[in-house]
């Protein structure tokens, strides 16, 4: 294998002080900028062992032979799925990605949802009649899908009010106090009906992909909330305007759609008690300077062949 050399891909984003103080703590040798354009990576990424920045859909299977060599791929986001080709993830290439840094901002947002309707602040927004009382928070039961870093800094954020917290998980989640209970897989659609509100944010997978369905929602209590702010593909659309479905629901809070975005004269676009946002749950004044910070670290590790932060287990898909 060649010297260890790494790819940084840029975009407007990324700040110009960032590359400045990346050659100051990084050997010249070890780096190189380039923007996000396909063939400046393509032309690029020949000499060079890892790549920090990649850009979606890349691994496609005729170009994934220019990539088989890098040791090591960075992707900024949470969401991997785009990148988890079976070339790729037969590969010994080790992904990392945002999971964790990028918590903060989405269950901020997520918990803006959820106020939007128990306080009412959509429906006083939009000048909707005969609003339902305003819910406290305090003693609700809510459910969180996916106890990775957005969902336990969500479960932080929703304890405070005096919400009981369960989650479902496939891993062990740390024993804190703000989760009342963990469920480990099984069939979700038996926990539905114990619920104030249910949250989506678990990844995108295999697995996940249409796990909120039919029988799922109307398993829901009436006048439940649900958010997503997760993927899109981890909910049925289809299934939430069949029978009008929707309509049992208090407030319904999505992030994401499938298809993305959905057209205008689309039934749920037009519902009174849905709030959708065109996925801008992830971005905030702090996040771009975690992801940045996550970087440095793990330039820094992978150049002492130290293991890396933030590793993606390809076979989860998470």
């Amino acid at each position: 294998m060649f010297k260890k050399k790494i790819l940084i891909i840029t975009s407007e984003a990324f700040k110009k002080s960032w590359k400045i103080e990346i050659i100051k703590l990084f050997s010249k040798e070890n780096i190189i900028f380039c923007k996000d354009n396909k063939s400046e990576i393509v032309k690029n990424v020949k000499s060079c062992s890892a790549m920090v920045g990649c850009p979606r859909f890349i691994f496609s299977k005729k170009e994934y032979h220019r990539f088989k060599n890098l040791e090591w791929v960075h992707a900024g986001g949470a969401g991997i799925e785009s990148f988890l080709t079976d070339e790729f993830k037969a590969s010994s290439t080790v992904l990392t990605n945002g999971k964790i840094i990028q918590g903060p901002e989405v269950a901020d947002h997520a918990v803006g949802l959820i106020l939007s309707f128990t306080r009412n602040l959509y429906f006083i927004a939009k000048s909707l009649p005969k609003l339902q009382r305003p819910l406290e928070l305090r003693n609700k039961k809510i459910l969180i899908i996916g106890l990775g870093g957005i969902g336990m800094c969500l479960a932080e954020r929703l304890s405070s009010f005096g919400a009981i917290i369960d989650g479902i998980t496939n891993d062990m989640p740390v024993m804190t106090s703000f989760i009342n209970k963990a469920y480990y897989e099984g069939n979700i659609n038996k926990y539905a009906n114990k619920y104030d509100i249910i949250v989506c944010t678990a990844p995108l997978t295999k697995r996940t992909f249409g796990l909120l369905d039919y029988s799922f929602f109307s398993k829901m209590k009436q006048d439940s909330i649900f958010i997503n702010v997760s993927r899109g593909k981890i909910v049925n659309t289809s299934d939430l305007i069949k029978n009008n479905l929707y309509k049992k629901f208090r407030g319904i809070g999505l992030d994401v759609t499938d298809p993305e975005p959905l057209r205008k004269s689309h039934k749920l676009n037009k519902a009174q008690n849905i709030f959708i946002t065109p996925h801008v749950a992830g971005p905030s004044d702090q996040n771009r300077e975690r992801g940045y910070e996550l970087i440095k670290l793990n330039i820094l590790r992978y150049l002492s062949n130290k293991e890396l932060l933030n590793v993606v287990n390809k076979n989860k898909e998470y």
